[in-house]
């Protein structure tokens, strides 16, 4: 299979109502059978799926990401087209699903071939949304932005760093390390959100800011609160008018509102502060591509998880639309 050969998505998980006057997700949505030559000039959010969670197992986590794309899709394709919030809708169109990656092989070919795959959707000058799977797609889909835009910001929504060395290997923990060693991000702009207590090493983090980078605990972004925790964030990532890649860890959020995650917090972000961050990053013309991570159905509750980034989508699409 070539690289940018992927695995049409299950049209099965495209919903609708069959109502002209309720259209779903799943009506707007278009799918090219998982070829990038077939996406039309009107689409410009990508759906990209990393259905594998070979990461996770390397970095002693619980299995059951690989499982997150398709979880997440037939949450997403049930929802409305209409934003309530922004009174204006998703014009059919204007939301590609290409399907997946071939998720064969050890995870460093994963990674090349999401590489390869987010090049091209950037190229075309569209927003790609990969989604997961585990948090190690941030290192294959980061690098197929960098070969376009070179060194950019990070903006890294979740209660780990996720600094780990890649000594034995790359996995769900490496991710901003070997970002920074490669010299692939700008530190001064690259923001660790939500940091927990008790959830990192102190060497990691000692390293990661003597690297330069930043990071606001969660603790002290709810004394700050959260929008202006987020303006405050996001003028940093993309200080100098400079594109940056954003990722979302559905871990970041408290265990009672996502059940399913590789690596559950009893504490963490509600469910309005993501929906805020994706709202905030879809409108920042400056954010360039987007993961969502570590959505694992094996342990998911009444597909809340799954619901949670569906939610957390489609606002960062509908602020796309009003770019």
């Amino acid at each position: 299979m070539s690289p940018l050969q992927l695995h049409a998505p299950n049209e099965k998980l495209f919903y609708s109502r069959n109502d002209p006057d309720d259209p779903r997700l799943g009506d707007v949505v278009i799918a090219p059978e998982g070829k990038l030559t077939g996406v039309p000039e009107e689409a410009r959010v990508v759906i990209l799926g990393v259905p594998q969670d070979v990461g996770v197992k390397r970095n002693l986590g619980r299995v059951g990401a690989a499982g997150g794309p398709e979880a997440i899709r037939r949450a997403l394709y049930r929802l409305a087209a209409w934003d309530a919030e922004r009174k204006r809708s998703i014009p059919k169109g204007f939301l590609c699903d290409l399907g997946d990656i071939d998720c064969s092989g050890e995870l460093e070919d994963i990674h090349r071939r999401l590489s390869d795959v987010v090049e091209e959707i950037v190229r075309q000058k569209r927003v790609p949304v990969v989604i997961g799977g585990g948090h190690d797609i941030t290192y294959g889909a980061f690098c197929g932005v960098h070969r376009v835009h070179g060194t950019l910001g990070a903006f890294n929504f979740d209660a780990h760093l996720d600094v780990r060395p890649a000594d034995s290997g790359s996995h769900s923990g490496t991710s901003f390390r070997m970002l920074i060693d490669e010299e692939k991000i700008d530190t001064t702009r690259c923001i660790q959100f939500g940091i927990q207590p008790f959830a990192n090493a102190a060497a990691h983090a000692e390293w990661f800011e003597g690297s330069g980078g930043v990071i606001r605990t969660l603790e002290t972004i709810r004394r700050v609160g959260i929008t202006g925790s987020l303006s405050a964030t996001l003028r940093v990532a993309r200080s100098g008018r400079l594109p940056y890649y954003a990722t979302l860890d559905l871990d970041a959020v408290r265990a009672a509102e996502a059940p399913g995650v590789s690596a559950p917090m009893p504490d963490g972000f509600e469910a309005a502060d993501l929906m805020a961050t994706a709202r905030a990053l879809g409108a920042d013309p400056w954010c360039v591509a987007l993961d969502v991570a570590e959505m694992n159905p094996e342990y998911d509750q009444d597909g809340m998880t799954a619901r949670l980034a569906a939610h957390a989508i489609a606002r960062f699409v509908s602020e796309v639309v009003g770019r």
